[in-house]
């Protein structure tokens, strides 16, 4: 069990208990710069200095608005040792977003290391009292480059920090509305580690890749975890290259979102349909195979797959993948089968930000296929009169940030923390999650739908990047549909169709033929009241700008429901 009482302990932990050379790894200029664990120790002391000399103490509500990086650890470490509260935002965050979290925590300094960010937002930082800026060309007169600002010695915080004190304020997605301030206490987020250490050993030998947000409470409290181990940790410049640098770095571990396996998924079946005759009837039987065995069944020539096929796929992975990690939205049984089936082993887990974040998780030591594992060690848990999963425990939330309404109706008397989710727990205790409870729409015909599992067999492809379902008090199920237009495009130019626009063509007849035939290839595996009766091909790019994505890439539905209003009632009066 991890020896820690707060995240103030962990450079301490880290300095005491680790050497390694290549601890914290990051690309400049396409070359990899290791900063080992001594001098990442050291650099968070003199930043925790630096921060103290600017004004920065015990409480004081600090952002970080920045990619991934060493640099944003170092600078949450640092202010974990001052026991100042930390504000993650996403560096591609909206300006609404943006100026709305910056005004609810009260930010007076701000660390900003995304020169797109300060580029649409710099008006708004005129009150703060430092912006701290990190490969930013800014003239604000109250900012400070960063290698400036840790021009100072060394020092650790003498400050004594409560384990029930404030460590962060971590902003929900925002995916149903205004995002909300999550408060996390140190205790939260230290449970979570030691409970994730008896799930997922690691030695000093384990690298992994990490591209996930650390804005994100899943792969920074999991970072957080890598930290302690000691183990090597690789930052992606950018998500589209994890493909590339998974064969560079050659990763024991990642924690991935199911989109990124998704696609993976479909570029892997991509791949077989061009290969030459020979390589394609037999990558197409062991595929099919994948696709449809049960999951650790033998059969006839799944040895000869694993030789041939399986064995090839897994080293777009790395070629050294023990297990992946995978959370921050439902994984669908269809890939979990596939990937399983050629080798690689999937953990899936499921929690919110309000729970810091683990509930439950699949791990080496208990896994159930197409669930979402067992309760975590200091989680209670269970399911509610109408079928919601509830949770207790060291790992709840402190408060959500000056909403004490929405607290009470989060938490109850009783402390059970109320998910939002529907969800069952079997004899052995494996959670499966059916859906949010919000979206288990009910139609005006008395029928329940669960629209996220319609949206994943719409974006179970490679045409539709995502798709929104409408059937809430509705007489059927719609759908507006966002395309990928890298391969529509790509699909086009096959095609020899001709257009000057995206528009036009997205309106060409070959374009909508396709959408349909996919949408009916759908409906073929959904019950009744669940077929997509009519779509929309939206033409417009979900972005975040936008309000159609939340920044942590999640569509938001009410944004979408606001913005296309009048498309949806549309193609209800088409068919009405």
């Amino acid at each position: 069990m991890l020896d820690l009482n707060t995240l103030q302990d962990i450079p301490n932990y880290i300095e005491q208990n680790i050497s390694n050379k290549t601890f914290v790894n990051y690309l400049n200029n396409d070359v990899w710069e290791s900063v080992s664990s001594k001098e990442f120790v050291h650099y968070i002391y003199k930043l925790s200095h630096a921060f103290t000399r600017a004004g920065v103490t015990k409480g004081t509500h600090v952002a970080i608005v920045s990619n991934s990086s060493p640099f944003w650890l170092m600078v949450d470490y640092a202010l974990q040792d001052i026991g100042a509260i930390s504000v993650p935002m996403f560096a591609n965050i909206s300006s609404k977003n943006f100026i709305y979290q910056l005004e609810d925590a009260e930010i007076e300094f701000i660390y900003i290391a995304s020169q797109e960010c300060y580029d649409k937002t710099k008006e708004h930082l005129s009150s703060m009292k430092l912006v701290i800026t990190h490969n930013v060309k800014t003239h604000n007169t109250q900012s400070i480059d960063f290698d400036t600002f840790i021009d100072v010695e060394a020092k650790r915080s003498t400050n004594k920090i409560d384990k029930n004190d404030c460590a962060t304020i971590v902003y929900t997605s925002g995916s149903t509305g205004m995002p909300k301030g999550v408060e996390l206490s140190h205790h939260n987020v230290i449970t979570q580690l030691k409970d994730t250490s008896t799930q997922f050993p690691l030695t000093a030998r384990d690298k992994t890749l990490s591209f996930l947000p650390l804005a994100h409470i899943f792969e920074r409290m999991v970072m957080s975890y890598y930290l302690v181990s000691g183990i090597s940790i690789y930052f992606a410049d950018d998500v589209k290259n994890v493909a590339p640098l998974m064969k560079d770095v050659k990763p024991s571990l990642m924690t991935v979102v199911p989109r990124v396996l998704e696609k993976i998924y479909v570029k892997m079946h991509d791949k077989i349909l061009i290969a030459p005759f020979v390589k394609k009837m037999i990558g197409t039987l062991a595929l099919k195979e994948a696709d449809n065995k049960e999951i650790y069944s033998s059969t006839l020539f799944g040895s000869l797959y694993e030789k041939l096929v399986y064995s090839k796929l897994l080293e777009a992975f790395g070629g050294n993948m023990k297990y992946v990690i995978c959370g921050g939205a439902p994984l669908s049984e269809q890939t979990e089968k596939f990937f399983t089936n050629i080798g690689l082993q999937i953990y899936q887990g499921y929690g919110l930000t309000e729970t810091a974040p683990v509930i439950c998780a699949n791990s080496p030591l208990n896994k159930k296929a197409f669930t979402c594992g067992k309760a975590y060690k200091n989680s209670d848990v269970k399911i509610s009169s109408d079928g919601e999963l509830l949770t207790r425990g060291a790992s709840i939330m402190m408060a959500y940030h000056k909403q004490e309404g929405k607290t009470k109706e989060a938490i109850d008397e009783n402390g059970w923390f109320h998910t939002g989710d529907l969800a069952s727990i079997d004899a052995e205790g494996y959670i499966s999650i059916k859906g949010r409870k919000k979206e288990l729409f009910k139609t005006s015909n008395g029928k329940y739908i669960a629209a996220v599992h319609i949206e994943q067999e719409l974006t179970q492809n490679r045409w539709c990047e995502f798709a929104v379902v409408v059937a809430d008090n509705r007489p059927f199920v719609v759908a507006l549909l966002f395309l990928d237009l890298l391969m529509i495009e790509e699909y086009a130019k096959k095609k020899h169709l001709h257009y000057t626009s995206v528009d036009e063509l997205y309106d060409l007849k070959a374009i909508q033929i396709l959408i349909q035939k996919l949408v009916e290839k759908v409906n073929k595996n959904l019950n009744h009241e669940e077929k997509v009766r009519n779509f929309f091909i939206v033409k417009e790019e979900a972005s975040i700008e936008s309000h159609i994505l939340t920044p942590s890439m999640k569509v938001s539905r009410s944004g979408a429901y606001k913005k296309y209003e009048d498309t949806i009632n549309s193609l209800y009066g088409e068919l009405s």
